[in-house]
């Protein structure tokens, strides 16, 4: 599926975004997830293509679920079915925000991945590490590719995330080894932009 389009991709996950009804732990996690594929490749559309009313709005609701997302995570607050609810509700202001096709889509992603390729060596904060890694795994799959170890080191990262809001709930101390995050990281993306023969322009942060 290399030939897949990445505003397909994103309004795929818009539309299966809109289509969940439900508040719970699953059905939030999913529409956050959804929604943050779709936000990544319009981000990441600009300047060809820009809808910052359609940006903002999903970054809101993004913030908003997570807020939810980490209650669920954490511990149960009384107050998190109704919080739940009211933001469900607002999913509909995505209604209008479909992408419309966008001549050279593929490249500005590819462009994207490799900008954030470079960041890793400055970063030294395992959350934005995390974010990056993320960011990374949903842009490589809305050009169509398939990347299990990058897929696996998100879900990882994204895991550990959740361990470490419970353990600094618990007023735990969490010791993290980012170098090591970091040089895992920076070897699967460079591996996928080295070994991906649709882009050749690119030069590499090593």
């Amino acid at each position: 599926m290399k030939n897949l389009r990445p505003e397909d991709y994103a309004n795929k996950n818009l539309r299966e975004a809109l289509s969940i009804s439900g508040i719970s732990k699953e059905d939030i996690h999913d529409r956050r997830v959804k929604l943050r594929k779709y936000f990544d490749v319009l981000y990441s559309l600009y300047p060809v293509y820009e809808n910052p009313d359609c940006l903002l709005k999903a970054k809101d609701l993004i913030h908003k679920l997570g807020v939810i997302r980490d209650m669920d995570v954490i511990c149960y607050q009384p107050n998190r079915d109704k919080l739940a609810e009211r933001v469900s509700k607002k999913i509909h202001v995505m209604n209008y925000c479909f992408l419309p096709k966008v001549y050279g889509s593929r490249l500005l992603v590819f462009n994207r991945i490799l900008s954030l390729q470079k960041k890793i060596e400055k970063t030294e904060d395992f959350h934005e590490l995390r974010k990056i890694v993320r960011t990374a795994r949903n842009l490589v799959e809305s050009l169509g590719y398939k990347n299990k170890e990058l897929s696996n080191l998100a879900k990882e990262m994204g895991d550990l995330r959740d361990e470490i809001l419970k353990m600094e709930c618990e007023g735990r101390k969490v010791n993290i080894d980012v170098e090591n995050y970091k040089k895992r990281a920076n070897n699967i993306i460079v591996s996928f932009i080295i070994y991906q023969d649709e882009f050749h322009h690119f030069s590499l942060q090593q």
